[in-house]
């Protein structure tokens, strides 16, 4: 049987036709990398809070849940804090929204290079923060409370050409499973042990009475 070779048209339409093919994969697996990024985008803005950069309270009611029914099976600790900017409200009034707006981002940063690891720091709403520390009991999480609370204190916060008034946050603190079985019910708890940080003087770390 005689052979003929391809002729030169005949290698560039399989190379036509080859590229084509290729340049088509390379679009699709584009399509599906830049999917997939979008995704994670979307996932990211609807968990984190855009002025702090904190996750939010929807993501701390989720994974509240999931952190809490580990700590129940493996019988280990979780500790809550629920945390307020002091006279905030007065700030605002006295300062405009916009310094207000830097003070929260600063106390942000301030939890962000505090807890880290396993531990959750969201914006809960206002100038409210929560931290969930899941395997702390409560005196070591009381101890972080602490270090928060004196690195706001030591905050210069720069806005325009001035420094503003130093700011103090007041802490609760409380645990599961002496405080309650979920995260909801923690949390009141360390809510009231807030309060009464706030009626003792503010600027100040407390966990429940009794």
């Amino acid at each position: 049987m005689e052979h003929k070779p391809q002729s030169s048209g005949d290698n560039s339409a399989a190379f036509a036709d080859q590229r084509r093919i290729g340049l088509a994969a390379v679009e699709h697996i584009s399509l599906a990398i830049a999917n997939v990024k979008l995704r994670d985008q979307l996932r990211d803005q609807s968990i984190r809070d855009v002025l702090t950069g904190l996750l939010n309270r929807r993501y701390l009611l989720e994974t509240g849940r999931r952190e809490f029914q580990r700590a129940a099976r493996n019988r280990q600790p979780v500790s809550m804090l629920s945390i307020d900017v002091d006279h905030f409200k007065t700030f605002n009034d006295n300062h405009g929204h916009d310094a207000g707006d830097t003070v929260l981002r600063a106390v942000g940063e301030a939890l962000s290079s505090t807890f880290r690891g396993d531990d959750i720091c969201c914006r809960f709403g206002g100038e409210e923060f929560v931290a969930l520390l899941p395997g702390s009991p409560i005196d070591v999480a009381a101890e972080r409370a602490e270090e928060l609370r004196a690195k706001v204190e030591g905050l210069v916060i720069r806005y325009g050409d001035d420094n503003l008034p130093r700011i103090t946050i007041s802490v609760g603190v409380a645990s599961f499973p002496s405080a309650g079985t979920g995260p909801m019910e923690v949390l009141k708890v360390a809510d009231s042990a807030l309060y009464r940080a706030k009626e003792l003087g503010r600027n100040r770390v407390e966990m429940p009475s009794g």
